[in-house]
């Protein structure tokens, strides 16, 4: 049996490597993710890249603004009288105004304002004028009770920076809550596309294989539940090998890609030497905060990351790999496997939902433990948690729960696939697929 499914296995794994697609896909992803990010980055940090200037024409009825509002990059204010024209005219090309802000007092001594524009405003353009219209009513009311604006400032801008230490064998250990949490989420949301990418593949070449009838030939020699072993098994070996060559990618390309994230940043290499070595009272607040990071991160345990994420890595994909199959095989076209999908992929959108929200406000709470334990959820939720600090007997119990639950799915799986694998014609019910799991031929 075993040389059986070696051999399907082997086939699928030498059959997809050989591909021109995942040689151009394995080289040129990472590639791509980087560009996907930088462009990210790029106009994060130009947010006004591509915005026209905006004239705003402002009738102050009520005398609020004394006729002086600071611009903007992408904005410019312009005073009018309420006499001077029609609104409507303002808003001609002639006048070139994008839109009229229009301030007065109501009966009752209430402040009115009014936007008209020749279309909908953005939330982003709203809100700027909002911002520049309370900066300057602050800054009247600060003059009018003698206040200092450059002191308020400088009281405003008192920030706090908490250091994070937890208790370990070795004592107290400093943390960093931004770095786990990222290490957590980047497990995650491997695992996350990894079982949707290459699940979502063993259950296309199942229909293929099955729509050629050349699923037909094969298990005339082949037992249909070591064929099923065998595609996932081939499939796995193709992800973990594109995975570890995209990590050789990454860690190659780390170094230049640092060097000049950092020359556009222009950060001083002197600096980034002082951080490192955690220079406190002589640094700046950023190489305080970067020490902190470098030492949270000397004091993760990174080799126990790095083999539960294999783990979990290989066993989620395996647990819910069965279960694509098995979608694969009860039915004749990729169009039909929606109703069956749909159960399938819940429980892991679920898990990624929950990890988002509950288990990253309190790791260790009740409902982060069990999720953790339940194999359906356990891939995505463990990876969040593992780095803040998890008790050995939780994790050796979340493996032991998950390797029943890929036992009890490839069991699962291996029943619906025998008997769907071989049906044409007729797309089954969920009442079919029930039957099939206990008839005996």
């Amino acid at each position: 049996m075993l040389n059986k499914t070696f051999l399907i296995a082997k086939r699928e794994f030498l059959t997809r490597i050989k591909k021109k697609s995942f040689l151009i896909m394995t080289l040129v992803s990472p590639l791509l993710i980087l560009l996907f990010y930088g462009l990210i980055f790029y106009f994060t940090v130009n947010k006004s890249i591509g915005e026209e200037n905006k004239k705003i024409a402002i009738i102050d009825n009520a005398q609020l603004l004394k006729q002086d509002l600071e611009n903007t990059k992408t904005i410019s204010f312009h005073f009018e009288s309420d006499q001077t024209e029609k609104l409507n005219d303002l808003l001609n090309e002639s006048f070139g105004y994008y839109a009229v802000l229009k301030i007065e007092k109501n009966e009752a001594g209430e402040m009115i304002y009014q936007l008209l524009a020749k279309d909908q405003p953005s939330i982003g353009l709203v809100s700027t004028i909002e911002d520049k219209i309370e900066a300057k009513l602050k800054d009247e009311q600060l003059q009018q009770k003698g206040i200092d604006k450059a002191l308020l400032s400088q009281i405003n801008n008192t920030r706090v920076n908490i250091e994070t230490k937890k208790l370990t064998d070795n004592g107290f250990e400093e943390g960093n809550a931004g770095l786990t949490t990222a290490i957590g989420f980047v497990g995650a949301i491997l695992i996350y596309f990894f079982i949707f990418l290459y699940g979502v593949q063993v259950m296309r070449g199942v229909i293929e294989e099955k729509t050629n009838r050349i699923v037909e030939v094969i298990v005339s020699s082949v037992k249909p539940f070591e064929l099923m072993m065998g595609k996932i098994s081939g499939i796995a070996l193709v992800g973990l090998t594109q995975f570890l060559i995209w990590v050789g990618l990454v860690a190659a390309l780390s170094g230049p890609v640092s060097g000049l994230v950092m020359q556009l940043m222009d950060v001083n290499p002197t600096e980034i030497s002082a951080m490192s070595q955690g220079a406190g009272a002589a640094g700046t607040e950023n190489t305080s905060k970067f020490g902190s990071l470098m030492a949270g991160l000397s004091n993760l345990n990174i080799p126990l990351i790095v083999g539960l994420f294999t783990f979990y890595f290989i066993a989620g994909y395996l647990f819910y790999g069965a279960l694509f199959a098995a979608i694969g095989s009860a039915v004749d076209n990729e169009t039909d496997t929606q109703q069956f999908m749909f159960p399938v992929t819940m429980p892991l959108v679920f898990s990624f939902v929950l990890a988002q929200t509950i288990v990253i406000q309190d790791p260790n709470s009740t409902l982060s433990i069990w999720l953790s334990m339940i194999p359906f959820s356990s891939p995505i939720i463990m990876m969040v948690r593992l780095p803040f600090g998890i008790p050995p007997l939780q994790i050796f119990a979340s493996m032991a729960f998950m390797i029943a639950g890929f036992v009890f799915t490839v069991w699962f799986a291996g029943r619906i696939y025998r008997i769907g694998i071989l049906t044409y014609g007729k797309k089954p019910s969920y009442k079919e697929i029930f039957k099939w799991l206990f008839q005996k031929n």
